[in-house]
């Protein structure tokens, strides 16, 4: 149901629409203090049939021409954010929206392709480190676009009609499934739009305000135990003295938001062949994709990080969930003004406990390590399905609109030991038709940033539909060691390589 609530007109500045809600304030205060800036994915376009274009900086109209028809199809992407240092963020109307100031061209000059694919994971950092300027009137998502240049003529042969197109947007506007469900809908525009050869104007006007999705807590019809509720009261109020020791588990470095915010990205590439062998293996054991990875994460820091287990004694994981099978309100039921689902925000969280048994259990000297992943695998898989069975009941997101200042909330937070170890965001696969004039996707590398006043790893999963999955490796600098984490990188690589080409064995 779209709603346009809390719509005032101020003298000083743009017309408001609705108040931020509280998951989408939990976004905005994050961005305020620069703890957490956007999200990212970015999609390789392969045009069958190259054009001049892409060997410059050019955009051509057909690309404006999608572009538009998105904009105008999706409110979300034409309101601003008003407010954001304090609890009483609002989202304002932005009448006019010029398409030029939200895409850019770039050249990305290399000399082999892996120097490309570094500069990309390069970029895609520096650009999530980045903090949303005049929120008020600009709304917070862009598009860059990069193209590889080079002198060398076979570089630019195997590289030749490719692109990345990034989508880098603030948290409160949408999650990391609608940054996949833009990309799906430009990837159809283009293909609808690939004969305007005219110039296509780039200014868009919106006159009346949007009328705005619900906040997430009004959209799902969440719902909470007493025992639920006495579990939250006591674990924020209850005296420390009379609470059991908490279980410690590996988390880095204490949150300290004074560290120069630095994203680092690491991704994987795991070929088609290879993706096959992992879903087959996966059916076999009755786990998911996602489960299976949460205990090749483990694997991986449980062994290395062996040397000093009395730091690394147990694990802590999370798994963000889409809402949106739980909307009290089917897309079926909703508002028509769309042709296609609203762009937004509905995620929550599903957290997996890995003990210090099963830690000891991984780094034991005769260790079926094999077994143990499997097994591993499978309570991650369990911990979802018990998850995935209560929800909309005793959901921690729908707490949120308890916190009343959201400032000192997260101040209070700063020095304080992380909670988490690291979480896997799993956004799904891209369905990309193939055309023979438009462009078609190839890759997707989606990334959540630095989480600093989060697990100090993240681990996010995409895939294009017949073609490769990458898994994006990012932390902050200076809060995981470069070399931990390239050690991780290089062990999920070399799991999934020997499982392809064994049939059986990750090690």
């Amino acid at each position: 149901m779209a709603v346009d609530n809390n719509s005032t007109t101020t003298t000083t500045g743009p017309k408001t629409i609705r108040k931020l809600g509280p998951s989408e304030h939990y976004s905005s205060s994050r961005h305020h203090l620069g703890i957490y800036r956007c999200v990212t994915v970015a999609v390789r376009h392969f045009h069958p049939q190259p054009s001049p274009l892409l060997q410059g900086t050019q955009i051509s109209p057909a690309f404006f021409a999608a572009l538009a028809s998105i904009v105008k199809d999706q409110p979300i992407l034409r309101v601003g954010i008003t407010g954001e240092e304090s609890s009483n963020a609002h989202w304002t109307h932005i009448p006019q929206v010029d398409l030029r100031d939200h895409v850019s061209v770039e050249l990305v000059p290399c000399e082999t392709v892996q120097e490309y694919e570094d500069k990309i994971a390069e970029r895609q950092g520096w650009e999530q480190d980045q903090k949303w300027q005049n929120l008020e009137t600009r709304s917070p998502w862009r598009i860059t676009i990069l193209r590889p240049s080079s002198d060398n003529e076979s570089v630019l042969k195997e590289l030749g009609g490719q692109e990345d197109v990034f989508l880098f947007f603030h948290h409160a506007l949408m999650d990391g499934t609608s940054g996949r469900e833009f990309h799906e809908m430009l990837l159809s525009a283009l293909a609808a739009h690939q004969n305007q050869d005219k110039d296509f104007s780039t200014v868009l006007s919106f006159p009346e305000p949007p009328s705005l999705n619900e906040p997430l807590e009004d959209a799902v019809n969440f719902t909470f135990s007493w025992r639920f509720m006495l579990g939250v009261l006591w674990n924020h109020y209850g005296p420390r003295f009379l609470k059991p020791k908490p279980q410690p588990v590996w988390n880095a470095k204490p949150y300290n938001f004074s560290l120069p915010y630095k994203t680092r990205i690491k991704p994987i590439d795991i070929s088609p062949e290879t993706l096959s062998v992992l879903l087959e293996a996966c059916r076999k054991h009755s786990v998911t994709l996602t489960a299976l990875l949460h205990s090749l994460v483990l694997t991986s820091l449980a062994t290395r990080l062996s040397s000093s287990p009395a730091e690394s004694p147990a694990f802590f994981s999370g798994t963000p969930i889409s809402l949106r099978p739980y909307l009290a309100k089917k897309p079926d039921d909703m508002d028509k003004t769309s042709a296609s689902p609203p762009l937004r925000c509905l995620v929550s969280t599903c957290f997996h406990q890995f003990s210090p048994a099963t830690v000891s259990a991984l780094r034991a000297p005769n260790a079926d390590i094999n077994a143990l992943i499997w097994e591993n695998a499978a309570q991650a898989k369990k911990d979802l399905a018990t998850k995935l069975a209560l929800i909309p009941r005793d959901d921690i997101v729908a707490m949120l609109k308890y916190v009343s200042n959201w400032m000192e909330f997260w101040r209070k937070r700063d020095g304080m030991p992380r909670s988490e170890s690291w979480e896997i965001s799993n956004v799904g696969v891209l369905k990309s038709a193939e055309t023979t004039d438009s462009p078609r996707a190839t890759r997707m590398l989606f990334s959540n940033g630095a989480m600093a006043a989060g697990p100090p790893i993240g681990v996010d999963v995409a895939s294009v539909a017949g073609s490769k999955l990458t898994l994006s490796v990012s932390y902050q600098d200076k809060v995981v060691d470069d070399e931990l984490v390239e050690q991780l990188r290089s062990d999920l690589r070399g799991y999934a390589e020997k499982l392809a080409e064994t049939g059986t064995s990750f090690v």
